[in-house]
């Protein structure tokens, strides 16, 4: 498993992620990990979601709208379970 974006796409894209992500709440569910933001993040999230999609096909992602909660759910198999890491954070 691996992402087909390197240098310099890598690491704008993986800056947009930590941006739009910033001060969510995470929690671990099967395969992978849920993070809780406010809904006005939404727009950014799927788009960063779709293009992400166009790299790492394996993701799969799931957006929940909860009220004033935005909730995304990001999987991936087991050997892709480093980089949904690197990328979206740890529960811990």
């Amino acid at each position: 498993m691996a992402c087909s974006l390197s240098g310099d796409g890598l690491h704008e894209r993986t800056a947009r992620w930590r941006e739009a992500l910033a001060g969510a709440t995470r929690a671990a569910v099967p395969e992978g990990l849920r993070l809780t933001l406010p809904v006005d993040r939404v727009t950014r999230i799927a788009e960063l979601a779709a293009a992400e999609q166009e790299c790492c096909p394996f993701f799969d992602f799931r957006i929940h709208l909860d009220g004033p909660h935005l909730h995304l759910e990001v999987r991936a198999p087991a050997d892709g379970g480093a980089l949904l890491t690197d990328l979206f954070g740890s529960t811990v």
